[in-house]
């Protein structure tokens, strides 16, 4: 039934951004506590909190035997990243891409989303090529880790009363973990359903309907991030997500089962990989990204849909 489906659908979402929500403020207090940087705690932490959407749709439907919803949410949900998050972050304010992400971090995207892409251009992820996805974005983040430099652990504030306590980061991990698998079922089982009842391919539905309802953290991490000007964050939480999605949420979903990805078109891959590159020189130059810019992002994403359904 199209309302019970519709219903999933709502109902996976809300637990995926409650599920995120809590897996965020539990990875930034471990960060804060480790003394990083923000831009580090983005790449690293608050990017796999916000991936874990992504990791339980595309894990749980690889191993339902839906590679497209597997393959089209991790994709979808770099696009959304790349079109809607850094869109709408850029409107709110003109976004400074700092040199640390410009020089190191975005490239790194870049590498792998090219890696990827060239993987999946005969619309099939194979184990061996899964694992290559793996070991390509762990040397890649290892590189980029390694430029960054880990600051040593700060105990000044060991005797306070600390704001991000290592039981209740724990638990925010622990409650975000379990939303998020309810989330995740729910929302595969919704959209598959919606996909049936309109006769819409299920690789459309998760390069939209899912790859939004996955991508709500990284809007609300991003749009939490400009609003407190903790914009190296926001920025990074985006690329680092992108890395995540691809190097984690695939390549771990293709090692358990082989991915036919024959719905995802070479269209979705082709807008990928323009909006990475896009990136990528705004970063270099003029090292932000303007409002005007922002509003294209939006712009792009809305045709994109349009060019999807019809």
């Amino acid at each position: 039934m199209p309302l019970l489906d519709i219903a999933l659908v709502v109902i996976g979402c809300y637990a995926l951004y409650r599920g995120g929500d809590w897996l965020i403020d539990g990875v930034k207090g471990i960060g804060a506590d480790l003394g990083w940087s923000p831009a580090l705690i983005g790449l690293l932490l608050v990017s796999v909190g916000t991936s874990a959407p992504e990791l339980f749709v595309s894990v749980g439907a690889a191993v339902q035997g839906f590679g497209d919803i597997a393959v089209g949410n991790a994709i979808g949900s770099n696009i959304v990243n790349l079109a809607i998050v850094l869109g709408i972050g850029a409107v709110i304010i003109t976004l400074p891409v700092g040199a640390e992400i410009s020089r190191r971090h975005t490239p790194v995207m870049l590498l792998l989303t090219f890696v990827t892409v060239g993987l999946l251009f005969d619309g099939h992820l194979s184990r061996t090529e899964a694992i290559v996805v793996i070991v390509v974005a762990a040397v890649l983040l290892a590189w980029a880790i390694k430029g960054s430099g880990l600051p040593p652990i700060d105990d000044e504030d060991e005797d306070k009363d600390k704001e991000h306590s290592v039981r209740r980061d724990l638990i925010n991990t622990l409650l975000g973990i379990i939303a998020l698998a309810i989330g995740a079922e729910a929302l595969i089982r919704g959209g598959s359903g919606l996909a049936q009842v309109f006769g819409v391919p299920q690789a459309v539905i998760a390069l939209t309907v899912t790859s939004i309802g996955t991508g709500l953290p990284e809007i609300v991490a991003t749009v939490l991030a400009v609003a407190r000007r903790e914009v190296d964050m926001a920025i990074a939480n985006i690329v680092g997500s992108n890395i995540m999605n691809l190097g984690l949420v695939l390549g771990v979903s293709g090692v358990i089962v082989p991915l036919d990805a024959s719905g995802i078109g070479l269209g979705s891959l082709f807008y990928l990989v323009v909006l990475s590159l896009l990136l990528l020189v705004l970063g270099l130059k003029p090292g932000r990204v303007v409002r005007p810019v922002g509003a294209a992002l939006l712009v792009s994403y809305a045709a994109y849909v349009v060019w999807l359904v019809s």
